[in-house]
Order: C-alpha cells, then structure tokens, then sequence
C-alpha cells in the first residue's frame, strides 16, 4: 500500500479557507492574518452552521475554520453534517472549552483535524506568534486526506451490545459472533460462526499473559489518529499497547479517560510499575520515559528518570527497550510526528526482525517523521487508520500462540 499524495503539494493555487463563526470581530481577525499570505485564500465566511453548509458545497474549500458556538446550529452538529456528506480538513475553534476536554476530543472523533481555545489563541502576550500558529495550522491541515465519518457509527464498549447480548470475538478468524446470554452460559463456549473454530465466553476481569506488544508515537496532532485506532482494536486481543503521544501529562490522563469510554480495550493512563497485560493499552505522555523491565515472571512498564533516555527521546527509549527482549513480537507504530524521535528505535525492530508500521502520511497532520521513515526503513508497513487496525489483528493472530514470561 503507497502513501496518497498530499492534497496541496503538487498544485500552486492557494489554499482556499472557509470561515464560520458568529462573531464578526473574529472573522475580521482571521481575514486580516490571512490577507498577506499570498498562498492562503479566505473565499468567504459565515455567521452559521447553516450557511456554512451552504458555502462548503458552493466553494469545496481546502480548509474549514470552525465555531462550535453558533446559533441555528452549533459548530458540532455542523461538523457532523460535513463529515457525512463533504468531508472537509476542519480546524474547530472554541470559546467554551479548552484543548483536553471531552467537548474537544468530541470534535476530533467527529472529523476534525484540530481543536483550539480561543482562550489560547488570544493570549495577547505575543500576536506574533498567535498568527503564525494558526497559518502553520491551515497549512498543514490542507495537506491531510479526510474521510466521510458517520456520527451514528457505534463503537462497541467494553464488548457488550446491550440486552442479553454479548459480542465475543473470534481469536482465529477474528469474526464477530454474537451471543445471547439467556441460551449460553458466559463461562462456556460457542462455535465461531464463521469458522466453526471454539470461542470462550467468559469475559471476568483477571490477569492476561500478552503474547506481543505494540508501541504507537503519536507526535501533534496524533489525537486524531487514535481516536480512529484504540476504539476499534478487540478486547480479546493477545497483545498489549504501548502509546506515547504527544501531550502534556494532565491533558493525557483527561485524554485516557475519554478513550476509555468509548474503546472496547481496556485503556490505562501509564504509570511507574504497572504488569503488561494482554487486551490492555497504556498511555504515556512523550514527556515521560518508559522502559520495559522483568520482574517476578512478569514484565512491567517503568518510568525513568535516567539522563541517558532523556536525551535519545520518548519512542526510541521504549522501542530500544523493547526489541532486544520480545524480537519479532514487537511492531513500531508511527502515527504523527515533526522530530526525530523514532529512528534509533525502529532501527532496533528491524534488527532485531520486528515490525514496522507507518501512518499513511496523507492522514498525517504532522508528516516529517512518518515521511523520513518510510524513506529510511523500506520494508515499512504503511496505512490509514483503518488499515492499522487490520496490521494490528493480522500482527496479533502471528503471535498468538506465543506466550511472553520474564
């Protein structure tokens, strides 16, 4: 699978940008960053989502710039409409909420590429660099490919489809099966539907030995991603995730919780100390260090302070921690990213016969880093979102039958 070209890097027109917002001030504000950019376009601007629905057929901008606080329709139901219908690069702006709230993390489940307080926009410390973050932002939101999201799509929490219905899945096939509880017993098994192999039923919380592991960086922008990954990976799967993104560590534990709630797998804000799992995911800011250590049979996820890892970066201090150990159980999964971090780990998988993923760089809001690997690492898997859900079951029925002790 090749990456898709990026949508404004093969054409010299300017970057055609949308405007809703119910504010006039803030409209002229935005105008007036713009008007000197000779590749940047305000083709018009609204007062409204429905107008700006209007417009959004009428211009088909490269850039949709987003109130969520707007009367007749507010800025998330607009942006619903739009990903079903016109699926549109849209940075969505907030005068309510701030980035790391569930109404922020709502707007990128939905379809937007970023989310910005207007609290932090108008700082009024340095309107220098205000402006300049906000057109390196247009920019690279016109390079991301998006796709129609429908806001009715369920994803399936905690493996339950509600009533006396459970969702199992198949861990050789990986089909779908659904049971009904008042017919089987939830401490039985059922024959897959699909391929007849024997699915077990019980479900209680208990202790999961993990068979392979899965380190994702997420560098800015990267939110976006993993809301289009975590929630779609089985519960029943063997494999642990490790995500480093990058974040500050207060909004990620906001972050984790919001994930939580919505994926299927258990999802864990990392800490020092904490048993690897199978069917588990941890979650660190790339502020933190995190080794993979031996301890009593187990494996455990530490924090370190040490200043040797602090200086080689969040991701090639856990993926060089990693492959050594589990080998060709270990995938590297780069989602977003502007740094170098990475290299030195994925230089680790490769050595030691691993796995090497990267985002497809079209879905990229940050590009650098995924573009310098697939230049570097041939034999680099690359995907979308979806596509990387698929690599991850596939990744994981290899190693199922593998179990890691220490």
């Amino acid at each position: 699978m090749k990456p898709a070209t990026d949508k404004k890097s093969t054409q010299s027109s300017p970057i055609k940008v949308l405007i809703a917002d119910d504010s006039w001030v803030f409209r002229k504000i935005l105008r007036d960053i713009f008007k000197k950019m000779q590749h940047i376009q305000i083709v018009d601007d609204a007062a409204n989502g429905i107008e700006a629905l209007e417009q959004i057929i009428k211009f088909r901008p490269d850039v949709f710039i987003l109130d969520m606080e707007m009367p007749l329709m507010d800025g998330l139901t607009t942006l619903q409409h739009l990903m079903i219908h016109t699926p549109t690069p849209t940075i969505v702006f907030s005068s309510l909420s701030q980035e790391g709230t569930a109404r922020s993390f709502d707007a990128l489940k939905y379809g937007a590429v970023d989310f910005v307080a207007k609290s932090s926009f108008f700082k009024g410390s340095d309107l220098a660099a205000d402006n300049e973050m906000i057109i390196k932002k247009v920019i690279q939101a016109s390079t991301m490919s998006v796709k129609s999201i429908d806001p009715m799509q369920s994803v399936i929490c905690k493996g339950e489809i509600g009533g006396t219905h459970h969702l199992v899945f198949c861990e050789e096939c990986g089909a779908r099966n659904v049971v009904d509880t008042q017919t089987h017993s939830m401490n039985g098994s059922v024959p897959c539907s699909h391929c007849g192999d024997e699915v077990k039923l019980n479900t209680d919380e208990r202790f999961r030995r993990f068979s392979h592991v899965m380190v994702m960086g997420a560098g800015e922008g990267g939110h976006v991603n993993l809301l289009q990954i975590i929630p779609f990976l089985r519960s029943e799967m063997s494999g642990a995730v490790v995500v480093l993104i990058h974040d500050e560590p207060e909004k990620v534990s906001s972050f984790v919780k919001y994930l939580a709630a919505i994926s299927s797998i258990k999802v864990v804000r990392g800490q020092d100390g904490l048993t690897v799992e199978g069917g588990s995911c941890y979650v660190f800011s790339d502020t933190e260090r995190v080794i993979f250590s031996p301890y009593s049979g187990h494996y455990v996820l530490r924090v370190t302070s040490d200043p040797a890892f602090l200086k080689q970066g969040a991701i090639n201090t856990t993926l060089t921690s990693l492959a050594p150990i589990l080998k060709e159980r270990v995938a590297g999964i780069i989602l977003s990213g502007s740094e170098n971090d990475g290299v030195k780990g994925m230089e680790a998988i490769r050595k030691h016969d691993g796995t090497i993923i990267s985002l497809d760089v079209s879905r990229c809001f940050c590009k650098e880093m995924s573009a310098k690997l697939i230049r570097k690492f041939p034999e680099t898997l690359i995907a979308d979102e979806q596509g990387i859900v698929e690599l991850i079951e596939t990744f994981g029925r290899q190693n199922r039958k593998q179990v890691v002790m220490a």
